[in-house]
């Protein structure tokens, strides 16, 4: 990735010539990079988890509790927290070799379709979910273990990263409307790409 195409180098395109948007795509990015460095610490704790329960199992005969099922959470923030991020970075995996030949309009308006079913998608997963967090932290709901581990915490970081995607995707649809509408901002560098 080139430093031109770097989320947080690069102009937000589209967005940074609306300037009712432009200040809330900067503050999304502030957010976004916030939520994938908790990724990234949520992949460095789970490292670290795993490492020393082997350690633990080799030299003491005893693995941390409840290992294998705070690894297992620890997916939810690795997986779920960098969406926004790579939404801005466009970075999501994708084939092209059926669009690539339509005009950047033509190509605006299906990733608009593209981000309008992703919001209805995660929007939805993440609604359903978020209303399930309160009644389980009432409840005191745990995993079975040694650690009652409860269930309310993870539930609530996903609904909290898919927020935030759903949040990026919304401002996707704005710069893909703006091109749509003629004004097409976009570094040279993702047109060409």
């Amino acid at each position: 990735m080139s430093a031109e195409t770097k989320p947080q180098d690069a102009p937000a395109g589209a967005l940074a010539q609306i300037p009712a948007l432009a200040g809330i795509d900067r503050a999304m990015a502030l957010v976004e990079r916030a939520a994938m460095a908790v990724g990234a610490l949520a992949i460095l704790a789970m490292g670290l988890l795993v490492t020393g329960s082997v350690i633990g199992r080799a030299v003491f005969n005893h693995a941390i509790p409840d290992d294998i099922l705070l690894a297992g959470l620890l997916v939810v923030p690795v997986v779920v927290l960098p969406l926004a991020y790579i939404q801005r970075a466009d970075g999501h995996i994708c084939v092209t070799v059926t669009t690539d030949w339509l005009p950047e309009r033509a190509r605006a308006l299906l990733r608009l379709i593209g981000c309008a079913l992703g919001i209805a998608f995660f929007g939805a997963m993440g609604w359903f979910l978020f209303q399930k967090v309160p009644a389980e932290f009432a409840q005191g709901l745990y995993y079975d273990g040694q650690l009652d581990v409860p269930y309310w915490p993870m539930k609530a970081v996903f609904a909290a990263g898919i927020l935030l995607f759903v949040l990026r995707l919304a401002l996707s649809i704005a710069a893909e409307l703006f091109i749509l509408l003629g004004r097409d901002a976009r570094p040279a560098a993702s047109q060409s790409e």
